[in-house]
């Protein structure tokens, strides 16, 4: 589900608070009433620090909101109501994993994005307790392949399902993430694949009923764009169990109840 874009007049600034810009961050800055004015961060010596921790969280942002965007809508509506700040927190700490002046350090996420393997999107049902399903996860032939494949396993005993769960489907995306350099001429931070930023592939299994007897095994592959990735991109893994309860001929999303997680960067 991809947010919609918003314009000057529809943005809502809170009382006593302000907006504000700053070069290399392309969004608003909301700040409170009572402090330093803009023109005083914008230029004074004393806001430097201020200034380049905006730029680094700037990118961070913009990396958090690509990948969420880039989730199916069954996906996004996984996301807990404060998913975006904890992901943009930790894409924000890959450039403390490079040396440099903050503002400008690389955000390497092919080099670190291993470290945001395990973040789940929804902590009231955490991947690990909820998933229970016995799974394997292979490169493919060439880099932007991956293989999933899940051996044959019973519903009601792999999975902890929310009461009047009656179905489940398996999603998983392979999303493609460029890594980040701050250009001194601009000014500001410049993907280092623009063209793939944001690329994605897909697995999604059939909605199949939770019960006591065996599924089939299930084995499929996760192509983004057809071709091979080049260095310089992370390639994120995004697993999804979702739970559904059917009644009246039609399958109900048990979002809040259901889990998704990064599970591996590449």
């Amino acid at each position: 589900m991809k947010d919609s874009p918003r314009t000057q007049i529809e943005i809502e600034i809170p009382k006593g608070y302000r907006k504000y810009k700053l070069k290399g961050i392309d969004r608003d800055i909301i700040a409170k009433k009572g402090g330093p004015t803009a023109k005083q961060i914008k230029t004074k010596a004393s806001y430097k620090e201020l200034r380049n921790n905006q730029k680094e969280f700037g990118v961070a942002s913009m990396m958090a909101k690509t990948l969420r965007q880039s989730l199916s809508t069954g996906m996004s509506e996984i996301c807990e109501t404060y998913v975006s700040g904890k992901l943009t927190a930790q894409f924000r700490n890959l450039a403390k994993m490079e040396e440099g002046k903050t503002g400008t350090r690389p955000l390497f996420l092919s080099k670190h994005g291993h470290l945001l393997s395990g973040f789940d999107f929804n902590s009231k049902a955490p991947y690990e307790k909820i998933f229970g399903a016995k799974y394997f996860v292979k490169p493919g032939s060439q880099r932007g392949q991956v293989i999933l494949h899940f051996p044959a396993f019973i519903p009601q005993k792999t999975f902890k399902s929310p009461k009047g769960a009656t179905n489940f489907k398996i999603t998983a995306r392979l999303i493609a993430l460029s890594d980040y350099q701050f250009d001194q001429k601009a000014g500001g931070y410049k993907p280092v694949n623009k063209d793939l930023h944001g690329k994605f592939g897909t697995y999604e299994s059939a909605m199949l009923p939770l019960l006591k007897i065996p599924t089939e095994p299930m084995t499929g592959m996760i192509s983004i764009d057809n071709r091979i990735i080049p260095e310089g991109t992370g390639l994120f893994l995004v697993m999804a169990i979702s739970f559904y309860h059917f009644e009246n001929g039609k399958f109900e999303h048990l979002s809040k109840e259901s889990s998704m997680q990064i599970q591996k960067v590449h």
